[in-house]
């Protein structure tokens, strides 16, 4: 059985209203399936847990992964969902992503009284050529090299999501500071930057099905797989065509095994 079966809807669409107690299900039925198909650490080879030493210098990716939080995930997801959604990708230090300026104003507003640790990335000005982070107290030390991303340090992919085809390639150079994540990609990508530190032809061949599989989407599909995330749709269900089912199973091999 997979790891989405049989979950309890993740229904998010509650406006700005608090996030219901399904997602909070959701969240935590898929850290506790994490945990038990990795129970047996000292048998796992993964390289997550460090049971894999490689012969080389192990290299882990210096830019901080950030959920993009554009105009339609503000609209359809309350505050409390949009951090719990973010939560699958850094559950501690929360990472956001947005030029909305309708989320970056309620989130700045909200953000003395907001519990969790959270950061949010947002343009300095209309020029777009830095980016600086609003933060809520208890938010995680801003590391120096990106108190003030440069858009050079910024990977444009808020802008154009194709840029994320060659993130094997831009973690092996290793100079960006931030890497905003689509809300429909994220699962799979961060994933694939957890392989990569071990086994680069194995990430790189992660990343091509990973292409592929978006490749075969319709715009249709697309829509439906933001639905899925954002209103707590079914993951597995009989109506979807073969092309949402082999991304979604994509998403589910590599969360399952690398995405903690």
């Amino acid at each position: 059985m997979c790891f989405t079966d049989n979950f309890p809807h993740l229904n998010l669409s509650s406006g700005k209203s608090a996030a219901p107690s399904g997602s909070k299900n959701f969240i935590k039925n898929v850290r506790e399936h994490q945990m038990t198909e990795h129970h047996h650490c000292s048998e796992c080879n993964d390289g997550t847990h460090g049971s894999y030493k490689p012969h080389r210098k192990i290299e882990f990716l210096k830019a901080r992964l950030a959920m993009i939080v554009d105009h339609r995930l503000y609209t359809n997801v309350s505050m409390e969902g949009i951090l719990e959604l973010a939560g699958l990708i850094n559950p501690t230090a929360r990472m956001l992503f947005s030029t909305d300026r309708d989320f970056i104003a309620e989130f700045t507003a909200r953000a003395p009284e907001i519990t969790e640790m959270v950061t949010l990335y947002v343009p300095k000005d209309e020029a777009m050529n830095s980016f600086i982070p609003v933060c809520t107290p208890k938010a995680a030390k801003i590391p120096k090299n990106v108190e003030m991303a440069r858009d050079t340090d910024v990977l444009a992919s808020y802008e154009n999501e194709d840029l994320l085809r060659d993130l094997c390639d831009l973690q092996v150079k290793n100079e960006l500071s931030l890497i905003p994540l689509p809300l429909t990609d994220m699962l799979i990508l961060k994933s694939i930057t957890t392989v990569q530190p071990y086994d680069l032809p194995l990430a790189r061949l992660y990343l091509k099905q990973f292409i592929e599989a978006k490749e075969a989407l319709s715009d249709e599909d697309r829509n439906l797989l933001r639905n899925i995330k954002e209103q707590g749709l079914p993951t597995i269900d009989d109506s979807y065509n073969e092309q949402v089912y082999r991304f979604l199973k994509v998403e589910r091999k590599l969360f399952t095994q690398y995405g903690h």
